[in-house]
């Protein structure tokens, strides 16, 4: 079990959605929180309200940071490491899509999501790990999605930026299994946060109509699975099916997707 109190934990995305709730659902382990999003407004408006629901809570330290911004990511943290503390735990949250169909999909959209979804998360990973303790543990957590598990209609560029989410996990992991330092990949399903109403929508493709989870139920998923210490795991059923039945049968998974494309472009 990886023991959560009193860490010191850096979340991006935590504007809204999942980054949210995973703020009041780590609040009970006395942490020093540092929530990271573009939104300033946001931000304080999220710390305001931690504040108000965990009076012993420290106060939050909220910065705005565009994680797609190597340069902006390392002054981030070089402000941070002005205290002289070690981070504990980071979670990579921060995410954004585009819905369409691969014709319609250009190559700039391509860049745009591997910039956030994917590089986002290797620039603050790369300028956190000298900041992460020698001699206790640490954690690094992805925050990502079942399109990293297998490539999902009309979403081309997501699950692209996803899949390389995951196989960054992985090496890191490797790379530090000499170390104290675990590597949790996550992988959600669908959840209700502002992720669909600000995500980029291309022509071609029919909008579906998924049974979400709730943003609250996954933050409270991803804080068990990391007090579990686990590597890897899908949130969902779903989730979780696609990777065994993929390895087991992908003629099946292959067909499931085939006819899921089939329902959703216009074609």
């Amino acid at each position: 079990m990886f023991q959560l109190t009193n860490k010191r934990i850096i979340i991006t995305g935590a504007s809204s959605g999942i980054g949210k709730q995973l703020c009041f659902k780590l609040a009970k382990y006395h942490p020093a929180l540092i929530l990271m999003a573009r939104n300033l407004d946001a931000l304080v408006q999220v710390r305001d309200e931690l504040i108000s629901a965990n009076p012993q809570l420290s106060e939050p330290i909220i910065m705005s940071c565009d994680i797609s911004n190597e340069k902006a990511v390392k002054n981030a943290i070089k402000q941070l490491s002005k205290e002289e503390k070690p981070i504990d735990i980071l979670i990579n949250n921060a995410g954004t899509g585009i819905y369409g169909p691969i014709k319609n999909t250009v190559p700039q959209d391509f860049k745009q999501l591997l910039d956030i979804n994917f590089l986002g998360a290797v620039n603050f990973t790369y300028h956190t790990l000298p900041h992460f303790p020698e001699n206790s543990p640490g954690m690094i957590v992805f925050v990502s999605s079942i399109a990293a598990l297998y490539g999902m209609p009309c979403y081309a560029a997501y699950s692209a930026s996803k899949a390389a989410l995951r196989s960054f996990s992985q090496t890191l992991r490797a790379e530090l299994g000499h170390t104290k330092i675990s590597v949790l990949h996550v992988a959600p399903d669908y959840t209700q946060t502002r992720f669909f109403r600000n995500e980029k929508f291309l022509p071609g493709a029919r909008l579906r109509h998924n049974k979400m989870a709730k943003a609250e139920d996954v933050a409270r998923q991803i804080v068990e699975q990391m007090r579990r210490n686990r590597p890897e795991v899908a949130l969902s059923l779903r989730g979780k099916l696609i990777g065994k039945v993929a390895a087991l049968s992908p003629g099946f998974v292959r067909a499931y997707f085939r006819r899921r494309a089939g329902k959703l472009l216009k074609i």
